[in-house]
């Protein structure tokens, strides 16, 4: 193979906002791989992205509603009609979500492409990636797939039980054509070998923030909050729904005179807005902050006193050690995380943080003054050694290691790029 092997990498997502996929592509990218990512228009319109030698191309791929009320409704809609089918015809198996447009999208840009790797991010893109798998390979062509398995299908809250099952039969057809899966963590390689009938364990690429790729942010967190150094500050990053807990920290917040709370995520999101009216009482010491470029995220957690996870329990709760517990740490925050059992045990054996009741608002209270009354005792645990286990970089050189392995090449390693998205 005398040019550079081609990876491209499907999400059915706007890519942006996902740091996983970001991280595999920047670092591929260095390491010698011509990289693109496709994933799904926010707009309805086609754009193009790059993040270091990366590729990025959103395409339509999913349908796009950008009326947020519309949107809703038919959401509500669609579910409630997949309730009714559920009802009616029992034994009939839905069909996969965004198939056969994901496919139209796609299939002009693979065969463009040439990809040697295939890489499906989630169970959403597997049916897609392994049937442009089977194009490819049809041609002539040789190319690997891998399967990304993000969270345990099962346990996705928001599928039905017909979507659950359609999902689960795609992913097993898909797992025997992929050259190999990848898991978040082993409790969860533990649930995936059983549930995709595999008797190969996964290869795991945790969710680990960058460690040397790391970026002074631009913006100071307690500025935009409004408050000082001495004043004590929670923070959560990412993801806001009703599961992930926030409530119990908004509740939390009137026992706990003088701390402040700071949100980072889209002031926009619906459970946001509803946490904003619950904080009616402590308005003043809860703080929505929008998000930050990732590779300046760390540095922005950096100046608050304590990282929250406050998730109810969940199945793909319980088996993940989620990507903001790595930023958390390497932000050199001490973490208070509610009882799921991967992040809970991780937390005790570290010392880095405590482990409250999940929604539980007088154990959250306990955790947090212990917390806030000796911070430094949490922090010291973060020496250089213990930082680097939980980077990126150590992930990225197993992922660049499969990747080489696949198709028989060390390709030469480029200069390396900033983790800086380009629009």
């Amino acid at each position: 193979m005398k040019s550079a092997p081609k990876a491209l990498h499907i999400v059915l997502n706007g890519v942006v906002e996902d740091s996983r996929v970001l991280k595999m592509a920047w670092s591929l990218g260095n390491a010698g791989w011509d990289v693109l990512v496709c994933g799904s228009t926010p707009s309805g319109k086609v754009d193009k992205l790059s993040i270091g030698y990366a590729n990025i191309e959103r395409l339509q791929i999913k349908y796009v509603i950008n009326q947020r009320l519309i949107a809703k409704l038919l959401r509500k809609t669609r579910r409630r009609l997949r309730r009714i089918a559920e009802v009616l015809f029992p034994g009939s198996k839905p069909a996969i979500p965004n198939y056969q447009r994901s496919q139209k999208a796609l299939i002009p840009v693979v065969q463009r492409f040439s990809p040697d790797v295939i890489h499906a991010h989630d169970y959403t893109a597997l049916p897609i990636a392994s049937e442009l798998t089977q194009i490819l390979r049809a041609q002539g062509k040789q190319v690997s797939l891998i399967y990304d398995a993000h969270e345990y299908v099962p346990g996705v809250s928001h599928l039905t039980k017909p979507l659950i099952n359609a999902y689960s039969k795609a992913e097993r057809v898909g797992v025997t054509q992929a050259a190999a899966v990848l898991s978040v963590s082993e409790p969860m390689s533990d649930l995936l070998m059983p549930h995709l009938k595999s008797k190969v364990r996964p290869v795991i690429v945790a969710n680990d923030p960058l460690f040397a790729g790391q970026q002074k942010s631009k913006l100071n967190l307690r500025k935009l909050c409004g408050i000082g150094n001495k004043t004590p500050l929670l923070v959560y990053s990412g993801a806001v729904a009703p599961q992930r807990g926030l409530s119990t920290v908004i509740t939390a917040l009137s026992k706990l005179p003088g701390v402040h709370l700071a949100l980072i995520a889209n002031p926009e999101n619906a459970t946001v807005k509803a946490l904003q009216i619950e904080a009616s009482a402590v308005a003043d010491r809860f703080h929505v902050i929008p998000y930050v470029t990732n590779s300046e995220l760390v540095s922005f957690l950096s100046t608050a006193n304590i990282g929250l996870i406050p998730l109810h329990h969940k199945l793909n709760h319980e088996i993940s050690l989620i990507t903001k517990f790595g930023e958390y740490m390497q932000a050199k925050l001490p973490i208070i995380v509610s009882d799921v059992k991967t992040m809970a045990a991780e937390v005790r054996r570290l010392k880095n943080g405590e482990v409250f009741i999940a929604e539980n608002v007088n154990s959250f209270v306990a955790a947090v003054n212990k917390v806030l009354a000796d911070e430094k005792r949490y922090k010291k645990v973060y020496t250089k050694t213990v930082l680097k286990q939980r980077s990126w970089e150590l992930q990225a050189k197993v992922l660049v290691d499969l990747y080489n392995k696949l198709v028989g090449v060390k390709p030469k390693i480029r200069k390396g790029k900033p983790f800086t998205i380009k629009y």
